[in-house]
């Protein structure tokens, strides 16, 4: 199919190992659930997945829990699926037939999983069919045959899973089989008198050449009835059963892709961000104490919450630009040269410049870029004024200068949350926005200390401190910390 289409690969990791799939830009693709796989992306493989390149498929089949997972290669399969429901001839269907194929359609449509849509399938036709014996059959075996406790959902005279006969399944494979009485069964009359069976409707649901299982209808009690209306009925129902499961499987494939997506995106992020910290271990952890800072600063602002998220993700990454700055001119204890201040202060230039390219970061670019600017027009890189500062630098300008205050640096202690908060009331207007000033004026400290405690000395606070012992701690005189005006957090950028 091609020189060199796709690679799977079996990978262990801590979880336990799995099969990963991979494509390498083959000009046909490489289809997961037909599901396509983006060129150069890979997935990790579930029990029941099928994995296909032209005309070859293949099948993950799950093993016993004591095997390893083997692979059940197909070839010949039709490329596409055929996603349509078999048209009904009206005069094989009953009035109340029709009734309960509508009701299916309606029920299976609202179904979240394969549960959902069984118990549908086999409630709807326990309504309508007359036959005491109705369940919905998951194909477990490579054969496609089930196995024991498959009965995905069933509804029975007795209320126990019903007697299945395996040679009735497997004969359903090709098509829907329909036996009025164990004399007409041929072949499969022995499984109709050892099960003690009157009547069997057995339909496929199945979607092109994937076969999801079987709607089995039974009767243990003398024939009442034509069994060709029933099966009419179960053959339309088990369509829109195998389109709504064909629908579901490829939207959980979608979901697991986006998932691999978000996982390599945080992987990313959290990498550039250790690298930050290593740099300057006297900020470690700095990025993420501000991504907290805004999300509570933007919640207790009354913005809306997408906005508070935005501004969590914008705080773990705000300083990515420091990444450029020499590590001598970020550990420097004492006060730095205009050379070494332009060399800092030019971080959220090159900030910007390092996300810009990442669609997922664009939302959170203009407080990466403004996180520096100061309401009164005094802040860099632009000199922005007031409003004119995006509302997420300006969450993000806040946040980074309680924290900014609250941690030691080489140059100072740190001071307490209360003297931070003070500073943050007392420069509204100059430094901050004022409505954001009043907002975390108006804050419980204890939220902002835990804030604090939680990324400095792990989950909780120093020494099994309290948060009552926290509130304490944070409204201690502000005489008792070193003093630092707004001006002066300039030093930390």
């Amino acid at each position: 199919m091609s020189r060199e289409h796709a690679v799977l690969e079996w990978v262990e990791s801590i979880e336990g190992g799995c099969w990963r799939i991979g494509d390498r830009g083959s000009a046909s693709g490489t289809w997961v659930n037909d599901v396509a796989l983006p060129a150069g992306s890979t997935l990790p493989l579930r029990p029941g997945d099928r994995v296909r390149f032209g005309p070859v498929r293949f099948d993950l089949a799950g093993a016993p829990a004591d095997e390893a997972a083997t692979i059940v290669l197909g070839i010949g399969g039709a490329a596409e699926p055929e996603e349509r429901i078999t048209p009904l001839a009206p005069a094989s269907l009953e009035a109340s037939h029709l009734d309960a194929v509508l009701a299916a359609g309606a029920a299976i449509h609202e179904a979240t999983d394969e549960r959902g849509v069984a118990a549908a399938a086999v409630q709807a036709i326990a309504g309508a069919s007359g036959f005491s014996d109705i369940a919905f059959l998951h194909a477990t075996t490579e054969a496609g045959a089930p196995g024991d406790g498959a009965a995905v959902s069933w509804r029975t005279a007795s209320g126990q899973r019903p007697a299945v006969g395996r040679a009735v399944l497997m004969r359903a494979r090709g098509g829907a089989v329909s036996i009025t009485a164990p004399s007409d069964a041929g072949d499969m009359q022995g499984t109709m008198i050892r099960n003690r069976l009157a009547r069997v409707v057995c339909v496929p649901v199945a979607l092109g050449d994937r076969l999801f299982g079987f709607l089995w209808l039974s009767d243990a009690g003398r024939s009442c009835g034509a069994a060709e209306p029933v099966a009419a009925m179960a053959r339309a129902i088990a369509s829109t059963a195998a389109l709504a499961l064909a629908n579901l499987e490829r939207l959980r494939t979608t979901e697991r892709l986006e998932a691999e997506h978000r996982a390599m995106f945080d992987g990313t992020m959290q990498a550039l961000i250790a690298t930050i910290d290593a740099k300057d271990p006297y900020t470690r952890g700095h990025s993420a104490r501000v991504a907290e800072f805004a999300h509570l600063v933007a919640s207790r602002a009354g913005l809306a919450a997408a906005d508070g998220e935005r501004a969590r993700l914008c705080g773990l990454v705000h300083d990515i630009g420091k990444i450029g700055v020499p590590e001598q001119v970020l550990r420097k204890p004492d006060k730095l040269t205009d050379a070494e201040f332009a060399t800092i202060a030019a971080h959220p230039v090159t900030g910007h410049d390092i996300l810009r390219g990442i669609p997922q970061m664009a939302d959170v670019l203009p407080g990466v870029l403004h996180h520096h600017e100061r309401f009164d027009g005094r802040g860099y890189p632009h000199g922005l004024v007031g409003e004119r500062i995006p509302m997420i630098a300006r969450v993000i300008a806040v946040a980074d200068a309680i924290d900014a205050m609250t941690t030691s640096r080489t140059y100072r202690p740190a001071r307490p949350m209360a003297a931070a908060v003070e500073e943050v009331v007392r420069s509204a207007g100059s430094h901050f926005d004022p409505m954001l000033a009043r907002a975390v004026g108006a804050m419980d400290l204890r939220e902002l200390q835990a804030i604090v405690g939680l990324h400095v000395f792990g989950p909780g606070l120093p020494g099994g401190a309290t948060l009552d012992a926290a509130w304490a701690a944070a409204r201690l005189p502000a005489a008792a910390a070193a003093s630092a005006q707004p001006d002066r957090l300039r030093r930390t950028a």
